[in-house]
């Protein structure tokens, strides 16, 4: 592979997880003050071959919410981020 495609891979998976961090902060409703990480990653679980993204949400209360979604960030829809809610605060 060479230098230009694989800074043209990079740039399109940048692009795809701002692209998904706007998905979950439109979906959850969280404020600006939430911290939003999207992060792809190589899944070790058989039952998960490839690439697999992580999304962890971080409330202003310090409440931490993580999901796995065992598929690659470019291919995350709105749909896939109906199971993904905003962090509560424990009573």
């Amino acid at each position: 592979m060479s230098f230009a495609a694989e800074i043209r891979d990079k740039a399109t998976t940048l692009w795809h997880i701002q692209r998904v961090k706007g998905l979950v902060r439109d979906h959850t409703q969280i404020g600006p003050h939430a911290l939003v990480t999207v992060t792809e990653f190589h899944c070790t679980d058989p039952a998960c071959p490839g690439l697999a993204t992580r999304i962890t949400i971080f409330g202003i209360d310090l409440m931490r919410r993580e999901v796995i979604l065992h598929r690659p960030v470019a291919q995350i829809t709105a749909h896939d981020l109906r199971n993904v809610s905003a962090p509560r605060a424990r009573r």
